[in-house]
């Protein structure tokens, strides 16, 4: 269970902060700068909100040694006040706290194991040789079908389903909507060109710590295994295909598509709109900012982007963006000097 209240004292030595102000001050909760009051505690990281230091009633605030000199209330300092937020904000999170127990409409197969810790809410079914580890949530009409596993302290939201015996490690998120282990896209042509669909047997096998957004879907292998390894984040609305492997700690964010069988290494950013193709990889610590089209290998760390092109690196990017957005002044300039060429010409 998340702690109802502690002290500033505690808390700086709890999150290693350097404490300034009251020591004895409690603080319940966490709040934003402009909705604080005595018993809460804040951040400012951001240099865009710092005329509210003034104005905010916050019992304390987390921030940086530059804009102490600011801060009227107590302070915990650091370095990366977002960071330390981000928590602090997890010892008081109490959304996630639920009773034991399995509820009389929910649907838990005999040969299921599922210890007295978890929660089972209504609707939600549990098949044959289904196993949970301890104080697992399941939500609402929530699937874990035969031989899945989820591993201990994971939350499963309303509406998910778990599929085709993935497994899914400890303390995972994954939200509703979400469908691990469905079929991957796989099918061959025949002589007539007619689709013929491919046998999807592998499974999907989801590391420990990760985060999986609603509406997201994950591809079950052909016949190898989809993997997400460990600390991998996922937003809302992303597609990964069949046999594609994630690398540890890896960030994508939403409607992103990556294709099966490729590789994305680990500690890589991916932002929105993402293309990615099928069969290639991507080297441990790469950006890919927005909309960007992945179609080859990346080979060398760094931050990549595109539009209407294939990715570049984002420095070379930039500067033929800067040239496309000059093409009408280039045109003009190229049809002058014709004008001029063919004027001499003439004479």
């Amino acid at each position: 269970m998340a702690e109802s209240s502690i002290n500033l004292e505690d808390l700086a030595s709890r999150f290693g902060c350097e404490l300034r102000g009251d020591p004895t001050i409690i603080i319940t909760e966490v709040a934003g700068l402009d909705k604080a009051n005595k018993n809460s505690i804040t951040f400012l990281a951001n240099d865009k909100y710092k005329a509210l230091l003034k104005e905010t009633n916050a019992g304390a605030i987390i921030l940086r040694p530059k804009d102490l000199e600011d801060c009227k209330s107590s302070a915990l300092i650091t370095d990366d006040p977002y960071l330390i937020f981000a928590r602090i904000a997890s010892y008081f999170e109490k959304s996630r706290d639920f009773e034991e127990g399995c509820h009389p409409t929910a649907v838990i197969e005999d040969s299921a194991k599922v210890p007295s810790s978890c929660s089972i809410q209504p609707g939600a079914y549990i098949g044959k040789g289904a196993e949970l580890g301890e104080s697992v949530f399941v939500g609402t009409n929530s699937v874990v079908s035969a031989n899945c596993s989820i591993d201990s302290h994971s939350w499963i939201d309303p509406g998910v389903m778990i599929l085709n015996e993935s497994s899914i490690g400890k303390r995972a998120i994954i939200h509703s909507g979400a469908v691990i282990g469905g079929d991957g896209f796989g099918f061959s042509e025949d002589e007539e060109l007619n689709w013929v669909k491919v046998p999807q047997t592998g499974s999907v096998i989801i590391g420990d710590d990760v985060e999986i957004g609603a509406n997201t879907t994950i591809d079950r292998g052909t016949i190898s295994n989809t993997e997400i390894h460990n600390g991998v984040k996922l937003d809302n609305l992303i597609m990964i295909g069949h046999n594609v492997i994630i690398g540890e700690h890896t960030a994508i964010v939403a409607n992103t598509a990556i294709a099966g069988s490729t590789v994305i290494g680990k500690h890589c950013k991916i932002s929105g709109q993402v293309g990615i193709t099928g069969h290639i990889e991507i080297a441990d610590g790469t950006t890919i900012t927005a909309r960007t089209s992945v179609m080859k290998s990346i080979k060398k760390a760094g931050v990549y982007s595109s539009s209407l092109f294939p990715h570049q690196e984002a420095s070379l990017w930039q500067k033929n963006v800067a040239i496309f957005r000059n093409l009408p002044k280039l045109r003009s300039l190229i049809s002058q000097i014709k004008t001029e060429d063919e004027d001499d010409t003439d004479s």
